[in-house]
């Protein structure tokens, strides 16, 4: 499909999308209506219900991708399923909470658990989205056995040239940082001695170098499990922000992110490792 066609149709669902997940919201009582939030806020929650959905349907039309969408589907799915699934909504009563909040000294930001975390943290699932999106990518044009992609990007080779590889892995690797960055904020990660501006510097350095470094081992080296291991990172960053829990992933994940570099590194080398292996095997195998 047409490029243009293709933003026009993705627009489109994403707008469907957003309305559909507001409404089931809205008729649960949730305060998530127009008038509950600032202009930036509103933007910011309603935009990111539309593009989490738009992306994947744009890359599904545009380049035959079916994995960000069969991502979007079931984690939309899940959302709607648990919303509505027996005994009900447990967060009827926080608007009463937050009337209470001064004398009973309760502080609720937002009511809603499923739809209202998914809205004001889609930017981190469009993240993961666009990252599956790539890995399926590089694997069915690298790979014989999976499909070929029927109308690959002119502007990705794969592999790449290092020029190209190098500025989609930037690119790559600041999206990641940002979005983990503003997570991180939201959430309101902070060290015991106060020096946030430090913990924020390092944290998003080490997100830009989490991501940079398996996108470009995937574009350049067409290394796929070190990327699709950060992709599956990223989800479930962001899926355990369903739970209910005070204590969230995020902080280790933002704080700790030479361990997660670890294991992407041991991935790639395992890969590279069976690579080699494979290739040898043919070589005897032919001599």
């Amino acid at each position: 499909m047409p490029s243009s066609r293709a933003v026009v149709a993705g627009l489109v669902v994403g707008l469907v999308h957003a309305a559909g997940l507001l409404v089931v919201a809205l008729d649960l009582g949730y305060s998530v209506g127009p008038a509950e939030y600032s202009l930036v806020g509103l933007g910011w929650r309603y935009g990111g219900l539309v593009a989490v959905a738009a992306v994947p349907v744009w890359i599904a039309l545009r380049y035959r991708l079916v994995g960000p969408v069969v991502a979007l589907v079931l984690t939309s799915g899940y959302v709607v399923g648990m919303e509505l699934a027996p005994p009900g909504p447990t967060f009827r009563d926080v608007a009463e909470l937050e009337r209470l909040a001064e004398p009973t000294g309760i502080v609720v930001v937002e009511n809603g658990l499923y739809i209202v975390r998914y809205m004001v943290n889609a930017s981190v699932w469009t993240v993961g989205f666009l990252f599956l999106g790539l890995v399926e990518y590089v694997a069915r044009t690298a790979w014989d056995v999976l499909p070929s992609v029927p109308e690959p990007a002119p502007w990705l080779s794969v592999p790449s040239s290092r020029r190209r590889a190098i500025a989609v892995a930037t690119a790559g690797g600041l999206f990641h940082a940002a979005a983990m960055v503003w997570f991180a904020a939201r959430l309101g990660v902070t060290v015991t001695d106060g020096i946030d501006w430090l913990l924020y510097l390092y944290g998003a350095v080490g997100m830009w170098v989490l991501a940079a470094g398996p996108l470009y081992l995937l574009i350049r080296h067409r290394l796929v499990a070190p990327a699709a291991l950060l992709t599956l990172f990223v989800l479930l960053d962001a899926r355990a922000e369903f739970t209910a829990s005070v204590d969230g992933p995020h902080a280790l994940y933002f704080g700790a992110w030479f361990l997660y570099l670890a294991l992407l590194l041991v991935a790639a080398g395992v890969e590279y490792g069976l690579r080699r292996i494979d290739a040898y095997r043919r070589f005897v195998s032919g001599a």
